[in-house]
């Protein structure tokens, strides 16, 4: 066999048509590519936005341009595949067996990466929207911030998966050739990140529009004590926001943004929502009131009292964690907060009110059994101090004190005298639920602070790893929440007592 000058370097022939053939496919079926990732992505988190507060997703423009970069370069990787299969089989015939079996090994080669890639990036984008849907994920994993080198990678790995096989077709002026698809897939990949298929902002606003929490800027505050309601379904969610952040005026819906409640036809909507349950269940129900930090109490006062005529009496104040990264809207958050029970109602208490405050008492004095309609009697059995928080101050026995010597008043007075003890928490009607909270959440911890000391003493072992054992009840039998906040019917009792001259 003669052997011909050249023969190391021997060229595939490839006919201009071919090229022009095959550039037109990878622009035409990366196209349809990246309108699939796109429309799919959209689609997700149209869907997902039907969870409201539990999953929301918004992009802004520059992680939407961004994304689509990402989605355009994979599709333009997956274009190029489509286009070397196109060309390369248009030219297998024109050549020796050699360069027949390096086609035939570039196409196999072209195969194999695109599918493993699709069922890879098929089964892991499953996986990440099942998790996102369920655990919130885009509070824990985002992409862009914490990963963008694999953003980048990923596409650029793609495409160039197939360029040693392709090399060895090109044999020559490969620095020419490696430049020129470079180019035409950076300009297809960033241009196409321009085109949006469906309107994306519109999908925003229908995912906010529905969360109140991002329509009404609703700030819940954090609290380092915390309870969780472990039956979810045994609950009802009450949400009180500003309407406006110019005006104190304040909001309440039920449930979700459609259901908006007036505080006079809350009754009957809570009670009509506790008649839903079983009998045996209605008084496990707990309220989980999501109130706005910047809210006054006297607009909080009067809801509580209507939860307590609906005979709904076991509440929440939902709050974020404090010291957590997480913020206070994290879904997770929603059934944590601090938990109490409310004073019972009794209209015939009521009436007796409504009855004696008509009567001139003054320079009178009268004497009242013993009943559960209030607790002003109960307090000569226990050792009592008494806290009274106004907007500027806090009052410990009269005396003004601040949140750091309160907490170590309150730790020793419940270390020394509980279980017999007592705090009774006075509050300003003007100040704002958040600065009650706060208040609330110092007495908390105190008493959440020596449960634990007590269960590491007596068991090694931290109180909040108690479930339903008996260890859990002992130690809230020695140290119980024995918090009192007068009801306004004990209040009135308290102005009465004091116009008949008892002291």
């Amino acid at each position: 066999m003669t052997v011909t000058k050249g023969f190391l370097t021997e060229r595939t022939d490839l006919k201009e048509a071919n090229f022009i053939g095959g550039l037109l496919l990878w622009i035409l079926s990366s196209y349809i590519f990246y309108a699939f990732f796109q429309i799919y992505r959209e689609v997700f988190r149209f869907f997902i936005g039907q969870y409201g507060d539990e999953v929301l997703l918004v992009l802004t423009p520059t992680e939407n341009y961004l994304y689509n970069a990402f989605y355009a370069a994979l599709a333009s990787a997956l274009g190029f595949f489509i286009a070397i299969r196109f060309v390369l089989q248009n030219c297998a015939n024109n050549h020796d067996w050699r360069t027949k079996s390096l086609i035939r090994r570039t196409l196999n080669a072209e195969s194999l990466n695109s599918w493993y890639f699709l069922y890879w990036f098929g089964k892991l984008g499953s996986i990440f929207a099942i998790w996102y849907m369920t655990s919130s994920l885009q509070y824990d994993l985002d992409l862009m911030k914490e990963f963008p080198l694999m953003l980048v990678l990923l596409p650029l790995v793609l495409f160039y998966s197939i360029w040693p096989n392709l090399s060895r077709l090109i044999r020559t002026k490969k620095v020419f050739w490696f430049l020129r698809i470079t180019g035409i897939f950076l300009i297809m990949s960033f241009g196409f990140a321009f085109k949006n298929f469906t309107d994306y902002q519109a999908i925003n606003s229908r995912n906010l529009k529905h969360s109140i929490n991002y329509t009404f800027d609703l700030n819940v505050p954090f609290s380092q004590s915390y309870e969780r309601i472990d039956r979810q379904w045994k609950s009802i969610d009450v949400y009180v926001v500003k309407y406006t952040l110019e005006t104190d005026q304040s909001v309440i819906f039920f449930e979700n943004i459609q259901d908006r409640v007036n505080l006079q036809n809350i009754q009957n909507v809570l009670i009509s929502e506790r008649e839903r349950h079983f009998y045996y269940e209605q008084y496990q129900i707990t309220v989980n009131l999501h109130i706005d930090t910047r809210i006054s109490m006297n607009y909080i006062n009067p809801i509580l009292d209507e939860l307590r005529k609906s005979n709904l009496r076991r509440i929440q104040f939902s709050t974020g964690r404090k010291y957590s990264r997480y913020p206070a809207e994290y879904p997770s958050f929603k059934y944590y907060g601090i938990q109490k029970v409310l004073p019972f109602y009794s209209p015939q208490f009521v009436d007796f009110l409504d009855s004696a405050e008509q009567i001139d008492l003054k320079e009178k004095r009268f004497k009242l059994s013993e009943s559960l309609m209030y607790r002003n009697g109960m307090l000569k059995n226990y050792n009592r101090i008494g806290i009274k928080v106004s907007a500027d101050f806090i009052l410990l026995n009269n005396q003004i004190i601040d949140s750091i010597d309160l907490e170590q008043k309150v730790y020793s007075f419940i270390k020394r005298y509980s279980p017999n003890y007592v705090i009774i928490l006075n509050s300003d009607d003007d100040i704002t639920y958040g600065r009650y909270i706060e208040v609330l959440d110092i007495l908390w911890t105190q008493i959440d602070r020596l449960r634990n000391e007590m269960s590491l003493s007596l068991y090694n072992q931290q109180f909040d790893t108690w479930y339903w054992e008996p260890e859990r009840d002992i130690i809230k039998r020695q140290f119980p929440r024995n918090i009192l906040e007068w009801s306004t019917e004990e209040k009135r009792l308290i102005e009465l007592i004091k116009k008949a001259g008892k002291r």
